[in-house]
């Protein structure tokens, strides 16, 4: 059968030329974008009613598509490994595209000298691996707030107060609170808090729903029942409950493990008919296994936890818990404290289980315990990104979303001098132990990596130059800025100085540098193993 559009195979000679030209295309292209001179690219994409402003490589990349279906295909074999940078740690990502053209340019080179072998390729990795021992080691937490609000004003945009509004929002709900951000076209930025503390699991069925537009349910000064017994009506323990509580004419939401479908009924009907305001959270089975949400719960209620069927027999009104408010949707439910009595039960939990993190030696268990933490305070906030038109609040949140990655990332595994100065203090060290630990062709791919690694700065260096006239080039020598040694000094680019970290601001997260030379490494084995293209 004759085939409509045959493939095309591009001979072995001619993919390296082929796969070069296209990565020094995007090369070219990402380098008018890099450091803190860069500038944006704006796309104009043919399916959509407005252009769209581009900083971000990830973002670039993705939508970057020419009429040359090589060039394509080398764009589609970055994505994975853009997006994969980004989505983990928010920067990083033409960094990373540096380090890996030199590797892959430098390494044809080598495969043109029939040089690249299977010890280029160990090279290339003990290198990394080295490098990265000694980037961990050198990393620097983040141990105080003015260091925190500095990396809050290195990764989150300027524009609209936004700094302020982290900087609030991290105040408030802590490092380590949950925050969503929202778009809110023709307003200003803001901050809205969400506190209480939150479930994911909302109300059972919509006849429970208070607010039908809004699908939700929101109650005030609702009693609670929280029990990981069966609610049913066979045993009429349900029917006495509810009858002072109707009397009282009080709302009711009940959290339980499961609930028969006689008893579901009665609540429904009790809602739809006006008697009483009720809600039914019907639990996981996770919640089972776990109990603690639950516990957590009832304390933060003020309720008892109903755990055996005895417990259910003898349930009364005084058992009951009871809160300030409620929100339920179909996927959560959020409570908040009753009394200032409660918050200081809350506040001692909340004690006690850091007390538990510090003197355990088990991360799962430590993250369990941080999380519960989290929850009973409320840690929740959202930041509505504003702007005034469309394309330029799309541009804001892009850019905010990939700052708070950036931020939590440094606040996770550390921070490094930025600018590429960390890179750069490398290559001595690195030299020295390869020469000792490694031999042959495995030098050659070490040489790739440690040439690799002064990418970054020589290209902000050449930036500079070329945007300012009146610094000399002899001023500017990479052999003097690689002596700094001190932990907490970096390299200002536009001023030419040695300068703080901390005040200046001029920092690259661990994390970032760590996914993009493990990534960079794997895709150089990937393109320099390419013998054909077939298109």
């Amino acid at each position: 059968m004759k085939r409509d559009n045959p493939h095309a195979i591009i001979p072995s000679d001619s993919v390296q030329l082929c796969l070069e030209d296209g990565i020094k295309k995007i090369e070219l292209l990402l380098g008018e974008t890099y450091g803190p001179s860069g500038k944006n690219i704006i796309f104009d994409r043919k399916n959509i009613s407005n252009p769209e402003l581009f900083k971000n490589g990830s973002k670039i990349i993705r939508n970057l598509r020419t009429n040359n279906e090589i060039e394509n295909l080398v764009y589609l074999m970055l994505e994975d490994s853009f997006q994969k940078i980004n989505s983990v740690s928010g920067d990083g990502t033409k960094t990373f595209f540096l380090i890996l053209s030199y590797l892959v340019l430098n390494g044809f080179k080598n495969i043109t000298q029939n040089t690249y072998s299977l010890e280029t390729k160990i090279g290339i990795t003990k290198t990394l691996d080295y490098a990265l021992k000694i980037l961990n080691d050198k990393s620097l937490p983040i141990t105080t707030k003015k260091f925190w609000d500095k990396v809050l004003e290195r990764y989150i945009p300027q524009e609209d107060s936004l700094v302020d509004i982290f900087r609030e929002a991290f105040e408030k709900i802590g490092k380590t609170g949950q925050l969503k951000l929202r778009t809110e076209t023709g307003k200003k930025s803001s901050l809205v808090l969400e506190r209480g503390m939150q479930i994911s699991r909302g109300y059972f069925s919509p006849y429970f729903m208070t607010d039908t537009k809004k699908m939700t349910v929101q109650f005030k000064n609702p009693y609670v029942l929280i029990s990981l017994q069966k609610i049913t009506l066979d045993d009429g323990y349900l029917i006495r409950l509810l009858e002072p509580i109707i009397y009282e004419k009080k709302p009711l939401v009940i959290v339980s493990s499961d609930i028969d479908d006689q008893a579901l009924s009665t609540l429904i009907l009790n809602k739809i008919n006006g008697i009483l305001d009720i809600a039914y959270i019907k639990i996981p089975q996770t919640f089972l296994y776990d109990k603690t949400i639950l516990e957590d719960l009832a304390l933060y209620s003020n309720a008892k936890l109903i755990t055996s069927s005895r417990d259910w027999k003898s349930v009364k009104k005084s058992d009951l818990g009871q809160i300030n408010k409620i929100l339920l949707t179909k996927t959560k439910s959020i409570f908040w404290a009753k009394s200032d009595l409660q918050d200081e039960l809350i506040e001692k939990k909340c004690q006690d289980l850091k007390q538990q993190i510090l003197f355990s030696d088990s991360d799962y268990e430590n993250e369990k315990r941080e999380t519960r933490r989290r929850n009973f305070t409320g840690a929740n906030a959202i930041i509505e990104i504003g702007g005034v038109t469309d394309i330029e609040t799309s541009d804001l949140r892009s850019r905010t979303e990939i700052g708070l990655l950036g931020a939590q990332a440094c606040l996770y595994e550390g921070v490094l001098p930025g600018g590429g100065l960390s890179f750069l203090q490398l290559t001595e060290e690195l030299e020295n132990w390869a020469r000792s630990n490694l031999h042959g062709n495995s030098i050659s791919g070490s040489r790739l990596v440690i040439n690799s690694l002064v990418k970054p700065i020589q290209t902000l260096m050449e930036q500079q130059i070329n945007k300012n006239t009146l610094i000399p080039q002899s001023l500017i020598k990479l052999e003097k800025i690689k002596k700094i040694q001190d932990l907490y000094s970096s390299y200002d680019i536009k001023q030419n100085k040695i300068t703080n970290i901390i005040d200046s601001g001029i920092l690259d997260s661990f994390k970032s540098i760590r996914i993009g030379l493990q990534t960079a490494a794997s895709l150089t084995y990937s393109i320099l193993s390419i013998a054909n293209i077939i298109i």
